[in-house]
């Protein structure tokens, strides 16, 4: 397994006993379910998230569990398996030990006893355990915190070697577990557990989906869904099934921001339930929710031998189905929103946009004082290229002058930017692309330190490899001979000397050299002139031509 992928599951690994180990509960009845605070909207409210923030994950995977309970006790009274395990009583404990397994599975620790239970069953008063919708609810704030988190903080190369090295897989007594990321962070999980409590076996599989990048249309999605089934290890052929799937989607606006009114989001909960006994066999389908104007969901498709929809207990069951509807709405919003990673929602950390920033001139290093820029904010969306629109913000740090200054600029994003003033200054713009597609973020850097060229050529037994941190002053060819050409420094070019001694010869004698520089900082340089070449023969003269590349290097030039 390559290191990073290691790595990650055992933070995976680590926080998901951490998370369990919080077994606080709400000083609220099980039942106490939040309620979106207006009408008008059937997104959670603010209000509703901040409860949320401050119980932790405990109270609310407790209130989903009450439909959970609820649902798969009827579908052990209908499958016959209440029969099987001798009446009420047995069946509520069994129930009790197969979900405190999975939480034991989830959490690695013993769960609590559970409490004396009234006569009537109703799913409340179960302090402990956790079965479909509420193990779905686990895993998402899991994939929605921790894992989301680390895949924002991922390098795009890092995130190719996760998705290029296939599903992180654990398998263990607990159960298994698959974590696959796509190539723009996204993540699909996979957990699968068994277990065999009180004459019953459980078998439960959670799938959950998220994404880390809008679409086309702004929306990003979740997606729970949910497989337990239950079967009595002591009467072949009576056993049933919970399936659950749970769909939600929300929409961002051109700044990136959750569209928090009626029509930010939809949401879509479809429950199947199933058994058999002996020859006979039950079923229930159902589908609730909200449409994204609002509209209210609630289909039932199907139901034959089920007692959920009696007419005494329509009111009760309409009631927890929309608790567990707006329950994992809770559940997924957070998710959406990053919680419990330090770089927010996913498509805020810039994978999602890639923001090209171009400058003319294109050289911003070690340029003139007070060099004039034309530069462009052009963001696209990395899955598919596409023009993203929405607008661009860009933050100047250091000196000058850039206009527009401040504010929000429509994209693609066109400025104008006067460098430093002073040689040895330095400055920057930060850019922030933001649209329904996600948010960009690009760096230009610009700086007026002098530059520093390396100079290579000559003439004959004159050859020079030097570095030198300015051509604009005066500086020094010095060839592998000892001999050096003084150079007056200038803009074009300027004279030139000539001092040294090689093979106990001195040479002295000079002229003008002409200079040319490309816009890279690449060039050449050109010298002309006559070397005095002093002997105890005499004095000799001729004309000289040494001609040099100049190659632009990194040095430490003050």
């Amino acid at each position: 397994m390559p290191k990073l992928q290691a790595a990650l599951l055992s933070a995976l690994l680590a926080t998901l006993l951490s998370a369990c180990s919080r077994n606080g509960h709400s000083p609220e009845p099980a039942n106490a379910a939040p309620k979106p605070a207006a009408a008008t909207s059937h997104l959670p409210s603010d209000a509703a998230l901040k409860q949320f923030q401050s119980e932790g994950r405990e109270p609310t995977l407790r209130r989903l569990s009450v439909t959970d309970y609820w649902l798969h006790y009827k579908l052990m009274q209908a499958t016959g398996l209440e029969t099987a395990l001798g009446g009420e009583a047995q069946t509520i404990a069994a129930l009790q030990a197969v979900a405190n397994a999975y939480e034991r599975k989830l959490h690695d620790l013993e769960a609590a006893p559970p409490k004396l239970l009234p006569a009537a069953f109703t799913g409340e008063g179960m302090t402990s355990g956790l079965l479909g919708m509420g193990m779905g609810g686990f895993a998402g704030l899991l994939a929605g915190g921790t894992l989301s988190g680390a895949a924002s903080s991922m390098s795009d190369a890092q995130l190719a070697e996760m998705v290029k090295a296939g599903p992180m897989k654990f398998d263990g007594k607990s159960g298994s577990a698959e974590f696959q990321f796509d190539a723009n962070g996204g993540l699909t999980q996979t957990l699968a557990f068994e277990v065999n409590e009180a004459g019953v076996n459980g078998k439960v599989s959670v799938k959950t989906r998220m994404d880390a990048c809008p679409d086309p249309q702004g929306r990003v999605s979740v997606d729970v869904d949910v497989d337990s089934r239950m079967r009595a290890t002591g009467k072949p052929g009576t056993s049933g099934y919970v399936q659950t799937s749970f769909k939600y989607e929300r929409y961002l606006d051109d700044d990136a921001q959750l569209i928090n009114d009626g029509t930010g989001g939809a949401s879509n909960l479809h429950i199947r339930m199933g058994g058999h006994e002996s020859a006979g066999s039950q079923h229930l389908d159902i589908t609730l929710g909200h449409q994204r104007d609002g509209t209210l969901i609630f289909e039932n498709h199907m139901e034959s031998g089920f007692s959920i929809f009696r007419p005494d207990e329509v009111a009760r069951t309409q009631k927890l189905l929309r608790s567990a509807e707006f329950m994992q709405t809770l559940i997924a919003e957070f998710m959406l929103r990053g919680t419990g990673s330090s770089n927010g929602s996913p498509w805020e950390s810039g994978r999602c946009i890639n923001l090209k920033v171009t400058s003319d001139p294109g050289q911003r290093n070690r340029i003139k004082p007070n060099t004039a820029f034309d530069l462009e904010a052009m963001p696209r969306a990395k899955a598919d290229g596409a023009v993203v629109g929405g607008s661009v913000r860009a933050t100047l740090t250091g000196s000058a002058r850039l206009l527009p200054g401040s504010g929000k600029v429509p994209a693609d994003a066109a400025y104008q930017y006067a460098g430093p003033e002073q040689k040895n200054q330095t400055a920057s713009i930060a850019f922030e692309a933001r649209s329904k597609r996600g948010v960009g973020k690009a760096t230009l850097d610009f700086d007026t330190r002098e530059r520093a060229w390396r100079i290579k050529g000559g003439q004959n037994d004159f050859f020079a490899n030097v570095v030198v941190c300015s051509v604009t002053r005066p500086f020094d060819i010095k060839s592998t001979a000892g001999l050096v050409m003084h150079m007056s420094g200038g803009e074009s070019g300027g004279s030139w000397t000539q001092s040294g001694k090689a093979a106990g010869v001195g040479w002295s004698g000079g002229g003008q050299y002409t200079l040319k520089l490309d816009e890279d900082g690449s060039g050449w340089l050109e010298a002309k002139g006559v070397s005095d070449i002093s002997t105890p023969m005499g004095h000799f003269k001729g004309a000289v031509a040494p001609a040099f590349s100049l190659t632009p290097v990194d040095a430490p030039c003050e």
